[in-house]
């Protein structure tokens, strides 16, 4: 796909009270004469926010894969700010699913909107008109900003979603974005519009998914007893920009082992460190960044006895991220392994469409991760 997605050329542009009907007359056009009838492939609206062209351009070819996941009505929404005015635009697109034989039995439909300058204003209102009433909306939130830092804009393009996705993956000022987003959660889950039930989600908390699940394993008492108790130190290194996937992760990590936090400082502005107190004294969690490499979690090591010995557990990323691995310093163990499917970023958001229940282990995270940021305010 290139930019002219978002073109001005008036054959590219549809009136926004024309958008129904451009879309049933672009799904009768490839139906074809005489065929039998195609689905309107739909479970849900997806409101997709971007505030660049360029990431609207990335997004948009990403798009038939997460419909192919979970069919949705995609409203792909561009509101680029600044002083040029530009009023909103639309742009119908009906794609093929399930093609058999040469035959569609399914349609896609995604329409396009953008906007500039003050217009932008507008766009929560085009939206409005565009959404299915009897089917649920979700948004994903695709703007690089913390949500709770969005503005008005969020909150109107919000007010009726029973899901808004974020992402948490390369925030510029990670500190105060992890701060805000706790407090912020918590009001948006409340505030949903009559009453209704609402969810946010951040993306990073689902790639972390097999991570919990090894450390879980890790730490289980009835393959390493009494390694849990004995931890004292845990050390995470990640890529750039991934320094709160980290975050959250050892901020569930935390509040699993049952520790209260102390105190937090930043070294060198690539290393973050917290203490911890327990019944059995001070604990100390550290995150480091690495100076290249994937933005995700590369390695965590973990302090702790086995076996009655000082030892250390070492969960490390191999065979390109395809695969977790458990490797004990201090006794003699093999390794154990965990098969890491690949998602990529449309399979998150299509499985995340999925599972609208709010998730409490998050949550609690999150309120740890918020202390944990403050403490370095």
């Amino acid at each position: 796909m290139t930019a002219d997605v978002l073109t001005t050329d008036p054959e590219c542009l549809v009136p926004l009270r024309d958008v129904e009907r451009t879309l049933v007359r672009k799904m009768k056009e490839l139906q074809g004469p005489g065929a039998a009838p195609v689905l309107r492939a739909r479970m849900a609206n997806l409101v997709i926010f971007c505030n660049s062209l360029e990431q609207a351009i990335r997004i948009n070819a990403h798009i038939p894969e997460i419909e192919a996941v979970h069919p949705a009505r995609a409203l792909l929404v561009v509101g680029e700010l600044g002083p040029e005015e530009r009023d909103v635009t639309a742009r119908v697109t009906v794609r093929p699913l399930n093609v058999v034989g040469g035959r569609a039995h399914a349609l896609a439909e995604q329409v396009t909107l953008h906007a500039a300058g003050a217009a932008v204003e507008r766009l929560p209102f085009a939206v409005r008109a565009l959404v299915i009433g009897d089917l649920p909306t979700n948004l994903w939130w695709a703007a690089p900003q913390p949500p709770p830092l969005a503005g008005p804009l969020l909150h109107d393009l919000s007010e009726n979603a029973q899901q808004i996705m974020y992402d948490s993956l390369g925030w510029e000022n990670p500190v105060r974005g992890v701060a805000a987003t706790a407090s912020w959660l918590d009001r948006i889950e409340r505030g949903g519009s009559g009453g209704r039930w609402r969810v946010a989600s951040d993306l990073n908390w689902r790639r972390l998914k097999y991570w919990r699940r090894l450390l879980t394993q890790a730490l289980d008492p009835a393959s390493a007893p009494g390694a849990a108790e004995s931890v004292t130190e845990v050390v995470v290194e990640h890529g750039p920009h991934a320094v709160v996937q980290a975050w959250e992760l050892v901020a569930w990590l935390s509040r699993r082992l049952g520790w209260r936090l102390h105190a937090g400082k930043v070294r060198d502005s690539v290393e973050m460190a917290w203490t911890f107190s327990t019944a059995k004294g001070p604990r100390l969690v550290r995150v480091d960044r690495l100076d290249e490499g994937p933005p995700e979690v590369r390695r965590i090591r973990i302090a702790c006895m086995l076996e009655g010995k000082p030892a250390a557990m070492n969960l490390v990323v191999e065979e390109e991220g395809r695969r977790l691995a458990i490797r004990l310093e201090g006794v003699e163990a093999a390794p154990r392994t965990m098969t890491v499917p690949a998602l990529s970023a449309a399979e998150l958001i299509g499985r995340q469409l999925s599972d609208r229940e709010r998730d409490p282990a998050f949550r609690e995270s999150m309120a740890v991760a918020q202390g944990m940021a403050q403490s370095l305010l």
